[in-house]
């Protein structure tokens, strides 16, 4: 019991020491602002985060006026949800340098419900607008998002995939309303594939990209053998000209695509995946679509005889794709025309999100 409240005694000091220093942040020689007066930020979790990140990285000072609870409430409350409070110079949270001018985000603006357009209103959007998918949140926070990559590089005729296939965690998606193939069902299929190759680790990877010995192959970094490292995720991508779209745990929509098309890498995903994203990827054009794992059969078949002429139209779609909608500067532009026109905003809540279309 002693050791418990000496506990809490020592966190309280520590919040209270992280809050007079976060008071002191000052706003930087910009005119563009944004007030954030939303209440219930423990409903979007990660991509509270990210929203306000993206204001941040687009040149704005973010204006939070709070009080110490409030403030224990966010750094506390969530890993990804208290970087706003625990990276350097990010909020302004003393009302004493509250602008005269800003863009003002407020609870009624946004709804967590992300996927009613897809289940109830046969997808059309009406005067709404989704903040897409983006990177991994650390990616924003390490600042490794934007590093530097050779996208024209001469690229691998493979295809390649990475991430986390645990079994019990990739299974949730079969409980909800989506019809996605898990992931775990994707790599089974796979696994039968005669040219199914897993790579066992950095090392043999990189000797693998060197020696082009993964042409024509369907590799993966499968996370329980071998995680690849965050900061080598874009580059690694950049080498290879497709990369399968696996869902993720509870909804179709992961950071991996995001990630992927960042360096042109062309997307092979499945429809329903395809189309929560907004503006829907289109086949042929931004993307190869497949409908269920018939169809994907006859897409590989001939995937690695598409012509290069072919791959390299397609790349460039998706980088224009990732440069419109996807960037922190163009998401922020769109989000800021919607809220300008009155429209409802959904922002991803994760399993929260899901909920809504259990």
């Amino acid at each position: 019991m002693i050791k418990k409240k000496l506990g809490q005694v020592n966190r309280l000091v520590k919040d209270i020491v992280a809050f007079e220093e976060i008071k002191k942040n000052k706003p930087e020689q910009t005119p563009k602002a944004v007030l954030v007066s939303i209440k219930h930020h423990t409903i979007y979790h990660r991509f509270f985060y990210l929203l306000l990140k993206f204001y941040k990285l687009s040149g704005y000072n973010v204006y939070y006026p709070m009080d110490f609870a409030t403030f224990r409430n966010i750094r506390n409350k969530e890993r990804y949800l208290g970087m706003i409070v625990r990276e350097d110079n990010f909020l302004i949270v003393n009302k004493k340098y509250k602008p005269e001018n800003y863009i003002e985000l407020k609870d009624e603006m946004f709804s967590p419900d992300y996927f009613s357009a897809y289940f109830e209103n046969g997808n059309q959007k009406g005067n709404t607008f989704h903040i897409p998918m983006s990177f991994h949140p650390l990616m924003y926070h390490y600042g490794i998002w934007n590093r530097p990559v050779d996208i024209y590089k001469k690229r691998i005729n493979s295809l390649f995939c990475y991430g986390n296939f645990d079994s019990q965690a990739y299974l949730e998606i079969k409980r909800t309303e989506f019809s996605v193939v898990p992931r775990t069902e994707l790599l089974s299929y796979f696994k039968s594939k005669s040219d199914f190759v897993a790579i066992p680790g950095k090392s043999e990877m990189l000797k693998a990209i060197e020696e082009e010995s993964l042409k024509g192959k369907y590799a993966f970094a499968i996370k329980e053998n071998f995680e690849l490292p965050m900061e080598d995720v874009r580059e690694t991508l950049s080498h290879f000209n497709f990369y399968f779209c696996c869902p993720g745990v509870v909804m179709p929509l992961c950071h991996n695509v995001i990630e992927a098309m960042s360096v042109g890498t062309i997307p092979l995903i499945q429809k329903e995946y395809a189309e929560v994203m907004y503006p829907n990827l289109t086949d042929g054009e931004n993307a190869i679509i497949f409908d269920d794992l018939q169809h994907l059969d006859s897409i590989l078949s001939n995937l690695f005889e598409t012509p290069e002429s072919e791959v390299s139209r397609m790349r460039a779609n998706v980088l224009q794709y990732f440069q419109n909608y996807l960037t922190p500067e163009s998401m922020i532009e769109h989000l800021n025309e919607s809220l300008r026109n009155k429209e409802l905003v959904y922002l991803q809540a994760e399993h929260r999100t899901v909920k809504f279309v259990r």
